[in-house]
């Protein structure tokens, strides 16, 4: 048959032609649902979506981790390994992610290697070795948490709001406790309770697990520089005030207040940011040698003008410290390799071959770091955190998002803070962090963007209000300070 309106072969007549069907492509089909039915489905998978992403984070986040007095969700975020662990490898085999092949060096470094080596050095049983990687497998969070998002399709707002409320949530929880505890729930020994506290020096004092509450105020820090609102200034000033009178880990807040005066820096011109570091470098000199001077040691002075003044908390390091030293001794194996560890439940702990049970190798920073895993684990976890610090900075120089600005600056707070706290201590919070990075990254590259108008030093941002069209400059990553242009 021939087409509508085509002339026919001779001999043929016009009447006899016959319309040749139609073939019709359907057009794609829309993100949206066709009916209020499918519609439906798609709302409660979102849901569903969101629910177990906000029932779950905290478990990745090991905010549970060490509170032992709380036994429920203590022992369920000690096996969060390993019921996430088909996430892993799920993520393992099937995702390419950047920085893994380093979290999988340090995976079977820490899983693999050390339990041997404690069995050397510290005469465990096999089943005690293995029990010291506990601590270790957190690692693996970074492959489940990223299968978890890829496989749920967490929208990024759900993302950002959950961890904002979390972070919310912290610091009222924080507050409550301390005005409704009782001052018989607080103990003097971290071995009876971890959340709260009590010590001579700073008095009773609530040891909240603060990774969602970094991530408030960091978020805050970045929303000020962004967007020059006083009101981002008052929350990171009003956020400061529970950490020093209620939360009171010193090295914490310290390393707060790098974090947020390093995104303060960094937002400035280039001249400005180098004028900055100098005065901070040569501030940080004096500071110390007067510490040094009021401390006595100048004057051949011991430490205990130091023990006097920074209380319980430096004594007990110190002591640590020197355990953990001679310990190690001269033995060239102990010091490459490391002796691994013991936990509460293992048959010989490290307090009976001590004799003292203020030995807290996780306050030792990289100290305690190499007594566990030796110079070759630290340089493994060294390359780890470095490794991942240059890729979200990367990442987020030319970025606007503070959220996202936010989960990087974290990445900065773990390597600051880790002069004291150890790596290992909670290592889920460097995975999560990565895992949020990347799938938001990688959502943000599935959205096209609209076309930003770009200067020969700015980059900016278009917004179009009306018919008239104005440019808004903001800070990305190492441009110069913000300002307006119309």
């Amino acid at each position: 048959m021939m087409a509508d309106g085509a002339a026919g072969p001779p001999g043929t007549s016009a009447s006899a032609s016959v319309a040749r069907p139609r073939v019709v492509m359907p057009l794609r089909r829309a993100a949206v649902a066709f009916s209020p039915a499918d519609a439906g489905l798609n709302h409660g998978a979102v849901l569903f979506a969101k629910l177990v992403f906000a029932a779950t984070l905290p478990l990745f986040a090991q905010v549970f981790y060490y509170l032992n007095e709380y036994p429920p969700p203590y022992l369920l975020s000690k096996g969060w390994p390993f019921l996430t662990l088909p996430l892993a490898l799920y993520a393992m085999a099937r995702m390419k992610l950047p920085v893994g092949g380093m979290f999988l060096v340090v995976l079977a470094y820490a899983l693999g290697f050390t339990p041997l080596v404690s069995m050397i050095q510290l005469g465990n049983g096999f089943l005690d070795a293995l029990t010291t990687t506990i601590k270790a497998w957190p690692f693996t969070y970074y492959f489940s948490l990223s299968a978890m998002l890829a496989l749920l399709a967490v929208p990024v707002t759900s993302i950002r709001k959950v961890v904002l409320a979390f972070g919310a949530a912290t610091f009222v929880l924080m507050v409550l406790i301390y005005l409704a505890a009782p001052t018989s729930w607080y103990a003097n020994n971290p071995a009876d309770s971890k959340l709260l506290l009590y010590d001579l020096e700073r008095g009773y004092r609530v040891y909240m697990p603060m990774f969602f509450g970094m991530i408030l105020v960091f978020f805050l820090a970045r929303s000020f520089i962004l967007r020059r609102n006083v009101l981002f200034a008052l929350a990171i000033a009003l956020a400061f005030l529970p950490m020093l009178f209620i939360f009171k880990q010193r090295a914490a807040i310290a390393a707060a207040v790098v974090v947020v005066a390093y995104g303060m820096t960094m937002s400035l011109p280039p001249k400005a940011r180098r004028i900055i570091f100098g005065a901070a470098l040569l501030g940080m000199a004096a500071g110390i040698v007067f510490i040094a001077y009021k401390l006595g040691l100048f004057s051949g002075g011991s430490l205990d003008g130091a023990k006097d003044a920074l209380g319980a908390s430096l004594s007990v390091r110190q002591n640590s410290s020197a355990l953990a030293f001679a310990f190690l001794g001269d033995d060239p194996m102990r010091w490459t390799f490391g002796v691994g560890a013991t936990t509460r439940f293992s048959t010989t702990t490290l307090n009976d071959i001590f004799g003292n049970d203020q030995f807290f190798i996780a306050d030792l920073g990289w100290i305690g770091v190499i007594f566990e895993y030796g110079v070759i684990g630290a340089a493994l976890l060294a390359v780890l955190y470095i490794w991942c610090f240059i890729y979200v900075f990367r990442l987020t120089r030319d970025l606007a998002d503070a959220f996202t600005l936010a989960l990087a600056d974290y990445v900065l707070y773990l390597l600051v803070s880790s002069a004291v706290y150890s790596v290992v201590f909670t290592p889920g919070e460097l995975g999560v962090v990565m895992a949020l990075i990347v799938h938001l990254d990688r959502q943000r590259r599935r959205t096209p963007c609209p076309p930003a108008s770009r200067g020969p030093l700015h980059r900016g941002i278009s917004r179009t209000l009306g018919n008239s069209h104005a440019t808004r400059h903001v800070t990305l990553g190492r441009a110069g300070a913000p300002r307006s242009a119309g």
